[in-house]
């Protein structure tokens, strides 16, 4: 009778943890400009810096592995093709570099090669009617209407892999907990990006009213004096 009491309480607690709602909290990282679309353009040169976002996203990523509780999961989704070609431009493996990174830090690493990867990760990479997304956090370029994967990487100037605010509803509205917190670090996200964020998850997304610098490492920081936060 003990051990048919005993077997019961395990059979129980699995059926509990199991059916326990975990969460999820993703650092989105875009990738860096190659120097020969960049070169000599002085003052307005992008990513002079190969790692820019990536020492950005390495101090958030940190934080969410201090703070996470046993049932949370720190994801780190990066854009492999841009370090691909910088790798390929500066002859060393930064994808190595990055996956080293990933691994000391303890988190997961998912490389996206293209939006509709991205768009199918945060729809079912993981089982998102018991795993919500608790945190959100984007490092890269961006405008008012799009991240920006793929920026003077490809072609000069110009982006060949984004996510539109039009294409928001691509993604299923119900990912993310009730209580998730989100932001974008790049520039321009709160004068459009975040409300139709807001509008497609009911959930808070803060961006920046003008543009952000992450050349000084570190956090990222307003570029202005009349930048701020807004959501």
């Amino acid at each position: 009778m003990r051990l048919f009491l005993a077997l019961l309480s395990l059979v129980v607690l699995g059926t509990l943890i199991a059916s326990a709602q975990s969460r999820e909290e993703i650092v989105l990282t875009g990738g860096p400009a190659l120097r020969f679309m960049e070169h000599g353009k002085g003052d307005v040169s992008h990513d002079v810096y190969w790692f820019n976002f990536v020492d950005a996203s390495v101090i958030r990523l940190k934080e969410l592995k201090d703070q996470a509780k046993p049932d949370e999961l720190v994801t780190w989704l990066i854009y492999r093709p841009a370090y691909a070609a910088r790798s390929q431009e500066m002859g060393m493996d930064l994808l190595a570099q990055l996956q080293e990174k990933a691994k000391a830090l303890g988190v997961r690493l998912v490389w996206f090669n293209s939006q509709a990867e991205l768009i199918a990760y945060l729809n079912r990479g993981l089982d998102r009617s018991k795993t919500k997304i608790s945190d959100f956090d984007y490092f890269g370029h961006s405008n008012k209407a799009c991240f920006l994967f793929d920026y003077s990487n490809t072609i000069d100037t110009m982006s060949i892999a984004w996510l539109h605010v039009k294409d928001l509803k691509k993604i299923d509205s119900d990912i993310f907990a009730h209580d998730a917190t989100c932001k974008s670090w790049g520039c321009h996200s709160g004068e459009m990006y975040s409300q139709w964020w807001k509008d497609h998850f009911d959930v808070a997304m803060i961006g920046a009213i003008g543009k952000t610098d992450f050349a000084h490492g570190g956090e990222p920081q307003l570029s202005s004096s009349d930048g701020k936060w807004a959501q």
